[in-house]
């Protein structure tokens, strides 16, 4: 996974940095490294869903966001439900807990939360623990648009 995303920021031709660190598995470490490194961008999280027909969806969104499920189900027609760390690394080759947003094969469906946009900046994993990528928004935007991926947006009810 690690080897797909980087070769989509290539192919895309986006500004980005790499950072590379000890490996970060919790919000902790998280906080800790992208102090220690002076990280400005916002963080983010995804997470490896599947439904019960066995389609599979990656939710990019802010670290700290909740799961709706029932405004998932809204969405994608699908009753969803994470996978597990077992199929996640079948299926992508994932870290548990570092789920890359885009790099996967084109019967994966990426689901967007607008709410990334609101900033400038965004730091995702490349699927590995031990690098994490800052990038613009602006550049993420033009990766979502070369992906083979279906791409859909997610905007959370009002409350």
């Amino acid at each position: 996974m690690y080897e797909d995303v980087l070769a989509l920021l290539h192919k895309t031709n986006v500004s980005y940095e790499k950072f590379e660190h000890e490996p970060v598995l919790d919000y902790e470490t998280d906080r800790i490294v992208r102090e220690r490194l002076g990280l400005q961008g916002t963080p983010s999280k995804s997470l490896f869903l599947k439904s019960k027909a066995g389609d599979y969806y990656v939710f990019f969104t802010l670290e700290g966001t909740r799961l709706n499920r029932g405004e998932m189900k809204e969405l994608t027609g699908e009753r969803l439900s994470l996978c597990s760390a077992d199929e996640l690394r079948d299926k992508t080759g994932c870290t548990p807990g570092c789920v890359a947003p885009f790099g996967y094969a084109h019967d994966v469906t990426i689901i967007v939360d607008n709410a990334i946009y609101t900033y400038d900046k965004i730091l995702i994993t490349p699927g590995v623990p031990e690098f994490t990528i800052e990038l613009s928004t602006e550049e993420l935007k033009k990766i979502l648009l070369t992906c083979p991926n279906t791409v859909l947006e997610y905007k959370q009810k009002e409350s």
